[in-house]
């Protein structure tokens, strides 16, 4: 009997909606075979290819840098190793100056209690039209109270000292307006940092900087992350939620999947191309984001593992297992390989490939583009959306190469001292293998049948017969061979100390004891310490100005263009401190508190004024790293008191402005504190 076929039925709703979702999908097939998309994704392609030939070579230093600081030989070398049989020790020389250096930067640039950057006003401030017209409102309303107090306007006849003086407190003003707009952006940079992963990515930055040719952070970069936040429930009392927001977003960019145009000296110029290994997560991740083609990103989770192209190779695998990532090739994730181009387009090309002539003004003009390309779908293609050009790519080396992108690194510096100390170390413990014991020589036809050869120990009796030839000779001779172990030691301390001068990396940074000479003292030991800091002085410099100072400047810029809080908008630039910091980290504090106890007189304070003092225990709070908003008032705050310490004393009848503070104690006319108090006055 042949079995009932069981139909499904679907409602009309059902069908309009499987009828709406085919459409979507046909229209998002048509438009990824439309030219600009097709001609785009081979045009991404064309610049792969050359990119990932000039990168191989990189790729294997990459690679060796890697071995090298994970204590192991090259392949090459362990065969012949292992051929000749012995030791295959491998000494950490490499390991302790990497995490040395390591140290030391983060030690500079992350562990004085302050960002190793910060915002200044520029010297002349651009303010917005509104804070010019309420500055300057402000200026006429003093000019016109000094008219009625003196009857003389400033500027006629004997008062230009007088208009000259409310010049310099209007700019005074503006400067301080700026400042105050700068502080805010600071604080609004600190956070968008702490939240999108800056202080991650920069410590994996470091790391990349002393093992490899280069080191990369990525950003800011818009991405959808998963927060908690505050909303309402059911009953409608707040209570935590979590919820999905758009933020900019730092990561480190591992430089073995970091393809340059061949030939460029910075990735500024040229095209940059990073092959990204996402997940099916990290693709999902992107619907919803501005500038990415969601329906592309759904075909592409549509067609699964179809899209994973899997660029790997010996040298991707051989990395991976460096890292300790085993086996990823088992994975039941899927995983997609992505091409993030970003870099400069001709505009004739983007003409030809259909982009609206409002977007391209211009055929002869280059302009730069983003396109995101997995498989044979491309699922962002934009301009780029820096108004200045730059790329999100921020990257810098431990020693630059004048004229190349990618630099050296220590283990590359000290690669023939690490070698040099592996052989000494090495043919000293195969030596004392050897000399460990007698070398023996045994006639073995004198021995008796049932004699045991592979047996020695203490009072043993060898039973011997004798010399059939007649003579005196002994059947069993002892020979202890020589011992080497001081000579090779000696190699093997004479060039792990050049690693020092090699990398730039002194032993004593990372605590070793055994310094010798000026070291032995703790002055001496200061001074080598400032002589060896000016090696990596230079590596904080490059990380000022090719990192730090790049991130917070397009940081700034995004928040200037995007962001809906207007306070925080105004005219400042970056100034990077992590060089600063090393200059004057060991003197700072103490000179800062020497200053501020010399200060501490009612004649400089009358020169200084509350604000003055107030700004100098700020600094000096915050290189202790104390509470500084807890212990100094704000600027703002500050003014107030001096209003109020200025109302209550017209209110006495004295009729004279002053700056002093409520619960300050007077000055005699003299400048001498009144009834004897103390004459440390702090604000």
């Amino acid at each position: 009997m042949q079995e009932p076929t069981i139909m499904r039925a679907f409602s009309n709703d059902q069908l309009n909606k499987f009828e709406s979702e085919d459409r979507a999908r046909k229209e998002a097939q048509e438009k990824q075979n439309t030219p600009l998309i097709t001609n785009l994704a081979g045009y991404v392609r064309s610049c792969w290819d050359p990119a990932l030939q000039a990168k191989l070579p990189i790729n294997t230093q990459i690679i060796k840098a890697k071995r090298q600081r994970n204590r192991e030989y090259e392949p090459d070398v362990k065969a012949a190793i292992a051929m000749a049989g012995g030791s295959d020790v491998f000494m950490p020389i490499t390991e302790v100056k990497c995490r040395a250096a390591e140290s030391w930067i983060r030690d500079i640039l992350l562990d004085g209690g302050a960002p190793p950057w910060d915002l200044k006003a520029s010297p002349e401030p651009d303010l917005s039209p509104d804070e010019e017209a309420q500055l300057e409102q402000e200026f006429m309303q003093k000019m016109l109270e000094l008219i009625g107090t003196t009857g003389v306007a400033p500027g006629v006849g004997e008062t230009p000292a007088i208009k000259e003086m409310f010049e310099e407190e209007f700019r005074r003003r503006k400067a301080q307006a700026a400042q105050d707009k700068a502080d805010l952006m600071k604080r609004r940079i600190e956070d968008q940092f702490a939240e999108g992963g800056w202080y991650q990515a920069f410590d994996a930055f470091v790391t990349d900087l002393s093992t490899y040719p280069l080191a990369c952070i990525k950003g800011p970069t818009i991405r959808k992350r998963v927060t908690l936040g505050w909303g309402r429930g059911q009953d409608g009392k707040t209570m935590p939620v979590v919820q999905e927001k758009l933020i900019p977003t730092f990561e480190r960019v591992d430089p073995f999947h970091l393809y340059p145009e061949p030939g460029i000296e910075s990735l500024d110029q040229g095209y940059v191309i990073e092959h990204k290994q996402m997940s099916r997560t990290d693709v999902a991740a992107l619907i919803g984001v501005p500038g990415f083609d969601d329906d592309a990103i759904r075909m592409v989770l549509d067609e699964g593992t179809s899209c994973c192209t899997w660029f790997a190779d010996y040298d991707q695998l051989e990395k991976e297992r460096l890292e300790n990532k085993h086996s990823t090739w088992y994975r039941n994730t899927d995983m997609y390989d992505c091409l993030e181009f970003w870099g400069m387009v001709s505009g004739k090309m983007l003409r030809e490939w259909g982009m609206p002539e409002d977007q391209i003004e211009d055929e002869a003009k280059e302009y730069n583009a983003c396109v995101w390309l997995i498989g044979n779908y491309v699922i962002k293609a934009m301009l780029n959306y820096d108004p200045l050009g730059k790329k999100p790519y921020h990257a810098t080396s431990m020693f630059k190469v004048p004229g190349a992108l990618w630099g050296s690194s220590i283990p590359e510096a000290i690669e023939d001292v690490q070698k040099t100390c592996n052989v000494a170390v090495r043919s000293m413990i195969n030596n004392m293998g050897i000399a460990s014991g007698p070398q023996v020589e045994i006639d073995i036809s004198r021995l008796a049948p049932n004699e045991d050869l592979t047996q020695m120990y203490g009072w043993k009796i060898w039973q011997v017969t004798a010399d059939k030839s007649g003579g005196s000779n002994q059947a069993i001779r002892f020979e202890q061979p020589d011992s080497n172990a001081s000579e090779f030691m000696a190699i093997f301390e004479k060039f792990s100390r050049l690693a020092d001068e090699y990398s730039g990396v002194p032993s004593y940074v990372s605590g070793d004891i055994s310094v010798t000479g000026a070291g032995r003292t703790s002055s001496g030991l200061s001074m080598l310490m400032g002589a060896a800091g000016k090696s990596i002085r230079q590596v904080v410099s490059y990380i000022d100005n090719d990192v730090v100072k790049k991130v917070v400047g397009a940081q700034f810029i995004m928040n200037m263009r995007f962001d809906p809080d207007e306070s925080i908008k105004g005219d400042a630039f970056c100034v990077p401190r992590g060089a600063v910091n090393l200059a004057v980290k060991e003197t700072a504090e103490m000179r800062r508190v020497e200053f501020l106890q010399a200060t501490a007189n009612p004649i400089d304070f009358q020169i200084m004024g509350p604000e003055g003092r107030g700004a100098l225990l700020r600094e000096v709070s915050k290189s202790l790293q104390m509470p500084e908003e807890e212990i100094i008032p704000s600027r703002t705050k500050l003014q107030m008191q001096i209003q109020q310490g200025q109302m209550a004393q017209m209110m006495q009848g004295t009729g004279k402005p002053s700056t002093q503070l409520p619960g300050q104690t007077p000055a005699l006319p003299d400048g001498s504190p009144a009834g004897g108090a103390s004459a440390n006055l702090v604000a």
